[in-house]
């Protein structure tokens, strides 16, 4: 099967790339985590991406939403976010805010979102707990890069093992790691926490 006619990519996508690229950032989500994106932004409701960076998992969350749903995205680095704004920031269901996602994660109030992508450190390898507790039951927690990969700088890799050992002990939650792509765990609220 031809992946790209089954799932082609966001109008963006390709622009964002070129200046991603330019930039030389490479911190990005993989086209298959982009497709799950897009397939679980398929909601009303409200959504969080932590990690705008260029902006390429927002324009895979944009291209799943419906017209009533409600994208905020945080990043630290207004460099790096500017050129998810010049592409995506006339987009009316998007807020961007430049700041610390950790910040963002403490401001907003428990049970306020749909669904989670924690594409940076706030909300996967800290602040895990409490980016939990913002989904509604039903959300839908989304983080990706939990497979190995030569290019990871050697800390990544020492992060990962906590993340997968905390969320079995939650019975709030059903979870899933899918061992493709970057290898994405995937979360369920199921009701509030025990």
């Amino acid at each position: 099967m031809d992946e790209t006619a089954f799932q082609p990519p966001p109008g963006s996508l390709e622009a964002i790339i070129v200046d991603t690229r330019k930039l030389g950032f490479q911190a990005w989500c993989w086209p298959q985590v982009g497709a799950l994106l897009r397939v679980m932004a398929a909601r009303s409701g409200r959504l969080l991406e932590i990690g705008t960076g260029t902006g390429v998992g927002t324009s895979w969350l944009l291209d799943g939403m419906d017209a009533t749903a409600r994208l905020v995205t945080v990043d630290i680095d207004p460099k790096v976010q500017a050129i998810a704004r010049s592409h995506l920031g006339t987009d009316p269901r998007l807020t961007m805010l430049c700041e610390d996602g950790g910040a963002l994660i403490r401001r907003e109030r428990a049970n306020s979102f749909d669904l989670v992508f924690a594409d940076g450190g706030a909300g996967k390898h800290v602040l895990l707990d409490e980016a939990l507790a913002l989904l509604r039951p039903g959300g839908i927690y989304i983080c990706d890069d939990m497979k190995p990969h030569p290019l990871w700088p050697p800390e990544h890799a020492a992060k990962i093992p906590p993340l997968t050992a905390r969320p079995p002990a939650r019975q709030d939650f059903c979870r899933m790691y899918i061992d493709w792509s970057s290898g994405v765990v995937v979360m369920v609220k199921t009701s509030a926490p025990n």
